[in-house]
């Protein structure tokens, strides 16, 4: 890992969590057994994802 990439992914773990997006990762972490940690990682994994009409265009292509 590059030193960009180690500073990038230091500032994301120290950045504050909005409250909308810690309330619904506590909401996902009790409806699916998981911590609100890993709740919080997937929700932010998938905010960070192409929309799938994106993706499939690209296909189409």
């Amino acid at each position: 890992m590059g030193k960009k990439a180690k500073q990038e992914a230091k500032q994301a773990i120290e950045a504050p969590v909005e409250g909308a997006l810690e309330r619904e990762a506590a909401y996902y972490a009790r409806k699916f057994g998981l911590t609100t940690e890993e709740a919080l990682r997937m929700l932010k994994e998938a905010r960070t994802m192409k929309p799938l009409a994106d993706v499939a265009d690209a296909t189409k292509r």
